[in-house]
């Protein structure tokens, strides 16, 4: 993980983790969200493999996929107290893996959207060449994520301090 990732992880759970601490449960909704969004790229990523399509573009969504998933498997986060649980999907999430799930939810998103265009371009693109047909060159591009996570960074210290407010 990229010292941007890294950075974001820990603003994570500085930001969330005394809610965490306090009830888990509260954040259920939007750790299901983030992993739905990480299955339905996944998912994604395999039927544009299936393809037999060599795109660097492919390279960098699942380089993003592993760097998102793998924040759910980060090492644990030291608490006072009992230990912070929440079941999702099967799997034990501790407090560390709640506070990324909240933290790059949009990240996920992001990646879902991003998958879904790239598959929708180059099924297209197979389906042209199969009639003899030839598309415009792609306005897809590989995007740097360095504005997306300070932008993110950004937003975790603003929603870090509403939910402490709350």
């Amino acid at each position: 993980m990229s010292d941007a990732w890294n950075r974001l992880y820990q603003l994570g759970v500085a930001a969330y983790a005394e809610a965490i601490e306090l009830a888990p449960e509260r954040f259920r909704s939007r750790v299901e969200g983030f992993v739905g969004e990480l299955a339905t790229a996944r998912e994604s990523l395999l039927r544009i493999r299936a393809l037999g399509i060599a795109d660097p573009r492919i390279d960098a969504l699942e380089e993003r996929y592993r760097v998102l998933a793998g924040g759910l498997s980060a090492p644990p986060v030291a608490v006072e107290g009992p230990p912070v649980l929440l079941v999702v999907a099967g799997v034990g999430l501790g407090l560390g893996a709640i506070a990324w799930s909240v933290a790059a939810y949009q990240y996920a998103v992001h990646l879902r959207e991003q998958t879904a265009l790239l598959e929708k371009e180059l099924v297209a693109r197979v389906e042209a060449s199969k009639e003899g047909r030839a598309l415009q060159p792609s306005t897809l591009t590989p995007r740097s994520m360095a504005p997306l996570l300070v932008v993110g960074a950004a937003m975790i210290g603003v929603v870090g301090w509403a939910w402490r407010s709350a």
